[in-house]
């Protein structure tokens, strides 16, 4: 039998119980729709993420303080005394608190001047009690982070008024400060607050530039921020590092952001650094209190996340899938026992088994094959307005660092699917073909 005769027959078979077929072929259209947008939504987040990732820069080296005596997939670069736990890495990202700081003052001169170091800050922080004048009743909470000069160049910040720390001042240690754009503008109002005093907990600063960030509306632009646009480190203060050590009353960093010459060098440097301040330390891998990371490390872990998440909601909406399979499953059984006479009467007139299992299995395939076209087209229509109903739903469509998320349906993942839906037919359809083949054609005849 040709198989251009099998499809006539098979369509016409469809048709002929259109309600049913169309019953039938829903459960495969809404398993193929749901595999088809959760997959893009997948990987529109990893890409998002990835993006954000890379954006930090592939030169990014940080090395952070860390406790020992957490298990590895708990350990983070360690925080500070504040809120926001201790100058969080580029681009936003913080990893913990309050863990112990380790990392020496000489330690961060030798990372500094490493070969293959182009930029190095340390990136810490604490929220102090700020003042205008040292007989102020009333305080207001502000972050002050303690850096060095190529903290501005590292995070991308750029001076507004006055100018940056110089190496002297952080050096010695000196009491002055820079102030972010927000907060000049929360406690001097319109005035330029450059040359005049500032007092955190009671000791006296001067203040000596103003700076804000390249973009103070990003919530993800560098120097991170909170969601809904407020900029974090411009209504904050900077001062060296040095003078922050003694402010916070510590001895020792928790957190260093350092840039690379080039991509080149970046592997090899980050080993030099953990290198020597395992030695230093007297650790190993094992008990180390202290990490070092570059974005390629972060990216490779945030990628292996996300590819589960995306594995995670393709085997959920599978399960769909097979539902739909046991479907067509069910109405190729019934469909078997309306026809018993039918094929009784094929095989009298010289049909063999095969042509039998060919008829009713290109049946089943028919039926998940436009199932899985009508699937596609639906799952593609809500891809495309997916971005929408997640603005509605997660605010602004911002996630994984503030980028929109677009949800990303190509063509593999739409062959995919509509293999996977013949599939379907061919698996849940080769039972019932194969019990249709089988029947006795005499008793088959004579079947009521």
């Amino acid at each position: 039998m040709k198989i251009t005769a099998l499809i006539k027959q098979s369509l016409k078979s469809i048709w002929s119980n259109k309600i049913r077929s169309s019953l039938t072929i829903l459960g495969v259209v809404i398993g193929i729709a749901a595999v088809i947008s959760l997959v893009g939504l997948g990987k529109g987040l990893q890409d998002n993420v990835t993006s954000n990732i890379s954006s930090l820069g592939t030169t990014d080296v940080t090395i952070s303080s860390q406790d020992p005596d957490r298990q590895t997939s708990e350990r983070g670069p360690g925080g500070g005394d504040g809120p926001i736990g201790g100058g969080a890495p580029r681009g936003g990202f913080s990893f913990g608190g309050g863990t112990t700081a380790t990392i020496t003052t000489a330690e961060y001169e030798y990372i500094k001047n490493l070969d293959g170091i182009s930029e190095a800050s340390p990136n810490e922080s604490t929220q102090i009690a700020v003042t205008k004048s040292s007989t102020s009743d009333t305080a207001s909470q502000y972050q002050v982070y303690g850096v060095d000069s190529d903290y501005f160049s590292l995070e991308d910040l750029q001076l507004t008024d006055g100018k940056n720390l110089s190496v002297s001042q952080i050096a010695n240690a000196s009491k002055v400060v820079l102030i972010g754009s927000d907060a000049a503008e929360e406690l001097f109002g319109d005035e330029s607050p450059v040359g005049k005093p500032i007092y955190f907990s009671d000791t006296k600063y001067t203040i000596i530039g103003v700076f804000e960030s390249s973009d103070t509306s990003s919530s993800d632009g560098p120097g991170g921020g909170f969601p809904g646009g407020v900029n974090r480190v411009t209504s904050s203060f900077v001062t060296g590092y040095e003078a922050w050590l003694k402010l916070a009353d510590k001895k020792k960093l928790s957190s260093i952001t350092a840039k690379a010459s080039s991509e080149d060098v970046v592997d090899s440097v980050a080993s030099t650094i953990e290198t020597k301040l395992y030695s230093d330390h007297d650790v190993t891998e094992d008990d180390a209190d202290v990490a070092v990371a570059t974005s390629k490390d972060l990216l490779n872990t945030v990628s292996s996340v996300t590819s589960g998440f995306t594995t995670t909601l393709a085997g959920i909406a599978a399960i769909s899938l097979v539902v739909g399979g046991i479907g067509i499953m069910n109405i190729m059984l019934v469909t078997v026992t309306e026809r018993t006479r039918e094929i009784g009467l094929r095989r009298a007139l010289g049909a063999k088994r095969r042509h039998v299992v060919y008829q009713f299995l290109l049946e089943s395939v028919l039926l998940t094959l436009i199932g899985g076209l009508i699937g596609v087209a639906i799952g593609i229509l809500f891809g495309s307005n997916a971005t929408s109903l997640i603005s509605s739903g997660f605010g602004g469509g911002r996630l994984a660092g503030g980028s929109d998320t677009q949800v990303v349906i190509d063509m593999t993942t739409i062959l995919i699917a509509v293999g996977v839906s013949c599939a379907i037919g061919i698996v849940f359809g080769l039972f019932p073909a194969l019990k249709a083949s089988r029947l006795d054609p005499v008793e088959a005849l004579r079947y009521e």
